[in-house]
């Protein structure tokens, strides 16, 4: 496997999500990937990445000089797991919902629309964790509703009229799910720290 061809897929595709999210639904509607696929070739690097940012950020912005790799760890962990808590509590919640909504459930495409639909959420979260004093930003992460909507025009089959509710109860879900996981990872971490 080309390292370079790896990371450039994943620029791409990124890249594609944020500025032409049709274009870039209909590309995966038609790659038609595994989760496994999904979860290797975008997530894991993007898991990596906002894991060594937070780590970097939690060392420039600590007071004090000394090391404590421990609490890197910490810092580390946290958006990892916020992240991957998240992706997997709401596939199966949006693949439940499809059927809801009158759409055929289907755990490949609900996988789809859950992790690319959480990229602004991910880019924030990789942004943050090297710059918490620029929090504003932190209002991109609401373009994930966009991204979902448009996913679901083009993703699942659910019915026109229904796939605007559809896609803001899963975008609200999945915030709301990654925000109640963030509170309490951080609340757990800072009570052993």
């Amino acid at each position: 496997m080309n390292f370079r061809v790896f990371i450039q897929n994943l620029y791409l595709r990124c890249l594609g999500i944020i500025w032409s999210p049709k274009e870039e639904w209909t590309r995966i509607k038609e790659e038609n990937e595994s989760i496994w696929q999904m979860l290797v070739s975008f997530m894991l690097p993007l898991l990596i990445i906002s894991a060594i940012t937070s780590m970097i950020g939690g060392y420039i912005h600590r007071g004090d000089t000394g090391w404590n790799s421990g609490l890197l760890v910490i810092y580390g962990a946290i958006p990892v797991l916020s992240i991957s808590l998240t992706i997997a509590l709401s596939i199966p919640a949006i693949n439940a919902m499809t059927g809801s909504f009158g759409g055929t459930p289907n755990f490949n495409q609900s996988s789809q629309l859950v992790i690319f639909s959480f990229l602004p959420v991910i880019l924030v979260t990789i942004i943050l964790g090297l710059s918490p004093e620029i929090y504003l930003i932190g209002l991109f992460a609401l373009y994930s509703y966009f991204i979902m909507f448009i996913g679901t025009q083009v993703l699942p089959d659910i019915p026109p009229e229904r796939q605007s509710n559809f896609s803001t109860l899963s975008s609200t879900m999945m915030l709301v799910i990654y925000l109640i996981i963030n509170f309490i990872l951080s609340a757990f971490f800072g009570a052993i720290h």
